[in-house]
């Protein structure tokens, strides 16, 4: 009688493909990494605040205010990515501890 959970263990394993079924290689119930999508849509609304912000409150020239806002998004992207990734890091542990894993 063969077990199928472990034969596909076994096949995955062979494949070079981490046998959890997330790409990962955590446990299924571990948190996951937020995507590059809500990385992008943070950046743009934080833009967006920023140009209504140096438009209306400063008072700039709405070219200006579109120049500082793009700058500032573009800004935002590698920084969310990094903060993203230290708030994975800082979930997976807890859960790590909760769970006992690893």
């Amino acid at each position: 009688m063969k077990n199928p959970r472990y034969e596909a263990k076994v096949e995955a394993t062979a494949a070079g493909v981490p046998s959890t079924g997330r790409t990962d290689g955590l446990p299924k119930g571990a948190p996951t990494r937020a995507g590059m999508k809500s990385v992008l849509v943070r950046a743009g609304v934080a833009a967006a605040i920023f140009f209504v912000f140096l438009y209306f409150v400063n008072k700039d020239t709405p070219q200006m205010s579109l120049t500082f806002a793009v700058i500032m998004g573009v800004i935002m992207i590698p920084l969310g990515i990094f903060l993203d990734r230290l708030a994975h890091r800082m979930a997976v542990r807890r859960w790590k501890r909760r769970n006992g894993v690893g």
